[in-house]
C-alpha cells in the first residue's frame, strides 16, 4: 500500500518531465537536464554513452538529482530532491517497459524514435535507470518549509554499472564540454 506521502511525490513525478541529473566524474560534479519517465520510484531516461553524465555514471553510479519548476514566488515552490544509484538497462524486457512508459508520456517523441538518424544522438542513446534510496519532497503551497522524506533500503541491485564487466561496451568518453 503507498502511503499518502509516497502518492504525493508519485503524482508530482508523473507531471513533470525534466530531471536535473548530477553526476560526479574525472572533470569533477557534473549537472544536466534529461527528459525522464517513472515507473513507480524508478526514473529511467535516455542517454547516449557517450555525453559526460553517462561516462560519470558508467565510473561512479551514485548521483543525486532534482525535479522542480522555475517559480516567481517562494510561497509556490514544490520539487523533489533525491539521491540513489543508477545502471545502464540492459534487458529487453525492461527496455520495453521504459520505452513504451516514454512514448505514452511523450507522444511526439514516437516520430524521433521512427527516423532516429534526423536527430543528432538519438540513434546512440540507451536507457539508464535511477534507483532512488532517499527522496525528499519540499511543498511551500502547503506551508513555507513543508518537506517530507521516503527512504528506500540499499538502493544498489546487481543491474547497476558493474565498470569491470562493461568497460569495453562503451565508447570512448573523451567527449569535453
Amino acid at each position: 500500500m503507498v502511503t499518502e506521502k509516497a502518492q504525493l511525490m508519485l503524482d508530482y513525478l508523473a507531471n513533470h518531465n525534466t530531471i536535473i541529473l548530477s553526476t560526479y566524474g574525472e572533470d569533477g560534479l557534473w549537472a544536466t537536464p534529461v527528459f525522464f519517465v517513472n515507473r513507480g520510484f524508478r526514473i529511467y531516461f535516455l542517454s547516449e554513452l557517450t555525453t559526460i553524465h553517462s561516462c560519470n555514471l558508467r565510473r561512479n553510479p551514485l548521483m543525486a538529482a532534482a525535479i522542480t519548476e522555475d517559480y516567481g514566488d517562494f510561497r509556490k515552490i514544490q520539487g523533489i530532491q533525491l539521491k540513489g544509484h543508477a545502471y545502464l538497462v540492459k534487458s529487453l524486457k525492461e527496455t520495453a517497459v521504459a520505452l513504451a512508459s516514454y512514448l505514452i508520456k511523450y507522444p511526439a517523441v514516437k516520430h524521433i524514435l521512427q527516423t532516429p538518424t534526423s536527430f543528432k544522438g538519438v540513434s546512440k542513446a540507451q536507457w539508464h535507470c535511477i534507483i532512488p534510496e532517499f527522496l525528499r519532497f519540499t511543498d511551500n503551497s502547503r506551508k513555507f518549509g513543508e518537506r517530507f522524506e521516503l527512504k528506500f533500503k540499499d538502493s544498489k541491485t546487481q543491474d547497476e554499472f558493474d565498470k569491470d564487466e562493461i568497460v569495453e561496451d562503451w565508447p570512448n568518453c573523451a567527449q569535453k564540454y
